[in-house]
């Protein structure tokens, strides 16, 4: 008999601070469990974030998103930073994704 082994993607860490979600509008396209995005001001959408500064959340699971489709946000909370899926900015470090986290209420821990 083959096993198969499913590896689930852990992105709450602790129990101290209870995660928050919005169901948010976001830019069409693939998003997977741990990015993290930024609201969009021009489209009105969320969207891969390009830089810690403009941290608004993280995406809950993996999804497809359509023209005007929407994804699960994690908006507050304590996650597993080695598994986020952080944009890969010149000079950026995780120090500035604490930074910025803490100051909307999202903390990260490994």
């Amino acid at each position: 008999m083959k096993k198969t082994e499913i590896k689930t993607k852990v992105l709450v860490a602790g129990n101290d601070i209870t995660p928050t979600t919005y169901k948010m509008p976001c830019t069409a396209g693939e998003y997977k469990s741990g990015t993290i995005v930024e609201w969009d001001t021009s489209t009105k959408k969320m969207k891969p974030a390009t830089a810690a500064a403009n941290m608004f959340g993280i995406i809950v699971e993996d999804i497809t998103v359509g023209e005007n489709g929407m994804a699960l946000v994690y908006v507050t909370g304590r996650f597993d930073f080695t598994e986020c899926i952080i944009p890969t900015v010149h000079g950026e470090s995780k120090l500035d994704y604490q930074i910025k986290g803490k100051e909307i209420g999202i903390f990260f821990a490994e």
